[in-house]
This record gives C-alpha cells, structure tokens and sequence, in this order.
C-alpha cells in the first residue's frame, strides 16, 4: 500500500489568488482614468466566499472574528492586498478610508499573529498610511 502525495490545496488556492491580484497591480496606475471594479469586487465573493457589502461593514472586532473563523492563517493577508488594491483604486473617499483601514488592520494582525514581518508589508503599509486621512 502505498501514500499518495498531492500538492496542498491552500497552496494552489493562494497561487489563484496570487494570479487574480497581479492583474490589478499590474493595471494600476495613480494617476489613470476610473476602471471598471467589476472584477476586483467580484474576487471578495470568489476567493473568500463573503459579499464585499458585508465586510465593508465590519468593525473591526467583527473583521478578526470573522477572520479567525472563516479563514485559514495563509488567507489573510490575500484579504488585506485585496482590500489595499481595492481602496487604491476605488474613487469614493469614505469607501477608500473604509478598504485601506480594514487593509492596515489586517496586515498587521497577520504580522503578530504569525511572527513574520516583509519589508513587502512595511512598504504596503507606507502606502496605505500615505493615503489614510
């Protein structure tokens, strides 16, 4: 008898991820024309099977309960990117303070959660405090 080994499936769900976020970095730029958000607002739904209203709304408190009980360590910080990209992009001022203060809360929740620090995240950090009011 012998141990079939298969790859990790969070690992193949991170890659997805990982794919679906390079193509809004990639199509970022400051100072461009509004872009359809169709895309990126879709992902919230796809990837962690949550309307985006819904955690729009969430406190904080509500957003690390909902976290910790829904998803895995590793999904986190896809959230909080995807939060990040999404305020960036987004042309409402109070939705934007909304999506980069729920991105800043997250990355740094994951950052004491798990003991790891990137300077990848200090520099998501610094743009999301450039853009906080």
């Amino acid at each position: 008898m012998g141990i079939r080994f298969e790859k990790d499936s969070i690992l193949n769900w991170i890659n997805e991820m990982g794919k679906f976020l390079r193509l809004w970095v990639d199509q970022w730029e400051s100072f461009d024309e509004d872009k359809d958000l169709t895309l990126l607002k879709n992902g919230y739904q796809e990837y962690f099977n949550i309307d985006r209203a819904i955690l729009l709304n969430f406190t904080e408190e509500e957003l690390k309960n909902h976290t910790s009980k829904n998803l895995q360590i590793e999904q986190i910080r896809p959230l909080a990117l995807l939060f990040m990209y999404d305020g960036l992009l987004n042309s409402d001022t109070e939705e934007q303070q909304n999506l980069l203060q729920k991105a800043k809360f997250l990355l740094e929740d994951v950052a004491q959660q798990t003991g790891n620090f990137s300077f990848e995240d200090f520099g998501h950090l610094k743009t999301i405090g450039d853009h906080l009011k």
